[in-house]
């Protein structure tokens, strides 16, 4: 795979995220420290850095999931400084985890319309007595998560409890649930983590197919350089809970901080 400059999508001059100033403690312990990027509306950003310098952590501010000691996050134009895991989500905002976070028991098909629970109109009154609205609704939400599957090639497996099915399969139901949602932001923690180099391909390619056909833009984290700079508009980089370079790829890979805070965590 090489890199490739893509178009942007309309707006993309325009952050569709931005976060400001952000610090976070647990207890005494600093997880980050006045953090401030901006995403622009089309773009594939990376977050990276060594084990423990808060990339997940600030994911967890971004959808609610934390709330920071101080500053704030911005999204589409407006700024909050406390969201809810909902409020993100349903403001256009889908995650998927470090750790796979399915329902193994379920099968394939079902985890994946779990993502389409914000988009349920329909009561459950309506439901329970099998009305025709809301029998098409649904109808129309298992369409959409039919054509996800196809999308990530994983249809054959629809019917398959998630839990039977290898790692990178699973890792690949997890994205498709995200999808479902129909998100303008998608924050993947480690998509490709405890993957073979041909699961990577194929979810890199996934990512880049993400972006450019459905306009998505894309925050993750990431610990394959390689990676990274083929697929990334974008590099943040933090060590030790701190902001240590932000720019293009080619930018990053070639800055003395970046280098050196690899060096070190590899020592």
């Amino acid at each position: 795979m090489s890199t490739v400059a893509r178009p942007l999508a309309p707006g993309a001059d325009v952050p569709l995220l931005a976060v400001d100033g952000i610090s976070l403690s647990f207890g005494g312990v600093k997880a980050v420290t006045d953090i401030s990027f901006a995403v622009r509306s089309g773009e594939i950003c990376s977050l990276i850095g060594p084990n423990g310098a808060g990339k997940s952590s600030l994911l967890n501010v971004i959808n609610g999931v934390y709330r920071p000691q101080r500053g704030r996050v911005v999204y589409d134009g407006v700024a909050a400084a406390r969201i809810t895991p909902r409020r993100a989500a349903r403001s256009g905002i889908a995650r998927t985890f470090q750790n796979v976070a399915l329902f193994k028991g379920m099968s394939v098909l079902d985890n994946v319309l779990t993502g389409r629970n914000l988009q349920v109109r329909a009561g459950w009154f309506r439901q329970v007595l099998g009305l025709r609205a809301a029998r098409e609704e649904a109808d129309g939400h298992r369409r959409k998560a039919e054509e996800i599957l196809a999308f990530l090639h994983i249809q054959a497996y629809r019917d398959t409890p998630v839990g039977k099915l290898p790692y990178g399969l699973q890792k690949r139901v997890e994205l498709a649930r995200a999808l479902a949602a129909e998100p303008r932001l998608l924050l993947l923690d480690e998509p490709m983590a405890g993957m073979n180099l041909e699961e990577k391909m194929d979810m890199s390619c996934f990512i880049l197919d993400i972006n450019r056909d459905f306009g998505t833009t894309v925050v993750l984290i990431e610990h394959d350089l390689g990676v990274v700079m083929d697929i990334s508009d974008h590099v943040v980089v933090l060590d030790y809970g701190r902001k240590i370079a932000d720019g293009a790829p080619a930018e990053v890979r070639d800055n003395p901080d970046v280098i050196a805070a690899y060096i070190g965590s590899a020592h």
